[in-house]
């Protein structure tokens, strides 16, 4: 996976934001011979959106038996995952196993109606055809739904059956386990691994492609050994130097009304992942304890059963975090956010884009973004007064077309993140692979100070 890094632009001349004063052409200098250098009024960041060129995208699935309606809001929803794989013309196979050590890792397979490259398939490759990924079925029957599916998009009919992994599995949930079986990196009982990958799972993994894997349950990981032993035999599967070519996300449970919200988890935890304890978060001990699991879970809000309650996989969680994931939160009443998010992260596709100067933007004197006393910047050629936004923000659409101004709106555009000090585009628009994305703000005047 590729990290965008922010890129000055233009000339940019500053020091300790105080005014420069300099002589020119003169020994006997006076005042008529000083110009001032003003302070810089604006700073504007560079990003480059970038796509994996291929990927092998590994669903790891609890089989247990609350899984049931996890696993049908996953499949009812896939669109929104595979619409961006599709967009970003990612080279991709996409496999599910189960967290039943029972079936050692093994790649489910496809014994539906037969389609074009997937006759008992056990992954999905991009020749499994889809002429239109954005599917619409809400409110029909499954016989309707996989009619539909035969038509549009064969590649989600594949997805939605193989996804659908039962709910017969152990209870005693071993995802890091099944997933280092499948890729060939099983754990024997002195927590060394072994390789040999299952004869079902042949040609899934690809040495060029990045690896992508994703947890989904309702519990926490029972599998034997340490967390951070997983991490580092995920991190080193692809060999020294490409561990940027591993992320792990997660789907699972998180407390609702914790001190550490679910979005700014991996914030928190990442200041906890050094030994410098200096750069611990005031929020890091309440983290951990969620990960622990002794803050509870979360209950899914159509499920008032016993079988409805999910507690938080902390081990999952903490891989998604280590590699740069997505998280999740398997109680949610719709999968389309998170498996949009899923779907751009497998990708390669970047949605938060981290400004270089957060402490000296210019968002006013209350130093709160978005409020009525931020200043207004010019952007593109939209007058600061027309655009009436204190940043400006453009970059080109992946659903096609050319470079536009994009607006601050959740559902639509853009939302500024304080906690990260990010751009983020949470709703309908992504930046396309292969493009730049440009971010442009006001500097505070050192006057003001900067913003803590």
């Amino acid at each position: 996976m590729t990290t965008s890094m922010p890129v000055n632009y233009g000339v940019r001349l500053a020091l300790a934001g105080l005014s420069l004063l300099i002589a020119v052409g003169c020994e006997d200098c006076d005042d008529d011979n000083l110009q001032i250098i003003k302070e810089p009024e604006s700073q504007t960041d560079l990003f480059s959106q970038k796509a994996a060129a291929e990927v092998d995208i590994l669903w790891v699935v609890d089989n247990s038996e609350s899984m049931e309606a996890e696993q049908r809001k996953i499949a009812d929803r896939f669109a929104d995952f595979f619409t961006q794989l599709i967009n970003s013309q990612v080279n991709f196979h996409i496999g599910i196993i189960t967290t039943d050590v029972a079936e050692d890792g093994k790649l489910r397979q496809y014994n539906g109606t037969p389609v074009q490259s997937c006759n008992g398939c056990r992954f999905i490759t991009k020749d499994v055809p889809c002429p239109s990924p954005d599917v619409s079925y809400s409110g029909l029957s499954e016989a309707e739904i996989e009619a539909r599916l035969l038509s549009d998009c064969p590649a989600q009919l594949v997805f939605r059956k193989l996804i659908q992994v039962g709910t017969d599995g152990a209870n005693y949930e071993q995802g890091l386990t099944t997933a280092a079986m499948a890729l060939g990196a099983e754990v024997d009982s002195t927590g060394q691994p072994l390789r040999n990958v299952p004869a079902e799972n042949a040609g899934f993994v690809r040495d060029t492609a990045s690896l992508y894997l994703i947890f989904v349950s309702d519990e926490q990981d029972y599998s034997r050994g340490p967390t951070r032993y997983f991490y580092r035999l995920f991190e080193g599967y692809k060999r020294a130097g490409n561990e940027n070519k591993i992320a792990i996300s997660a789907i699972t449970g998180w407390p609702v009304n914790a001190a550490v919200q679910m979005f700014s988890a991996c914030a928190v935890l990442n200041t906890g992942y050094d030994s410098d304890t200096g750069n611990d978060d005031p929020d890091l001990q309440s983290a951990l304890s969620i990960l622990d699991g002794e803050a509870g879970g979360c209950r899914d809000p159509g499920d008032s059963s016993d079988l409805g309650h999910a507690e938080v996989g902390g081990r999952f969680v903490e891989l998604a975090c280590r590699t740069n994931g997505v998280l999740a939160d398997i109680c949610s009443d719709d999968y389309s956010t998170a498996l949009d998010d899923l779907g751009a992260n497998a990708a390669g596709l970047t949605r938060k884009f981290v400004v270089s100067k957060p402490e000296a933007i210019h968002f006013g004197l209350d130093c709160e973004p978005f409020t009525e006393d931020d200043p207004f910047i010019e952007c593109g050629t939209e007058t600061a007064d027309v655009h009436a936004e204190p940043l400006c923000v453009i970059a080109t659409p992946l659903a096609g077309g050319g470079e536009q101004i994009v607006k601050h709106s959740a559902n639509t555009g853009y939302h500024y993140e304080k906690g990260t000090n990010s751009v983020r585009f949470d709703g309908t628009f992504l930046p396309a692979p292969g493009t730049e994305v440009r971010i442009s703000y006001k500097l505070r005047p050192s006057t003001l100070g900067t913003c803590q």
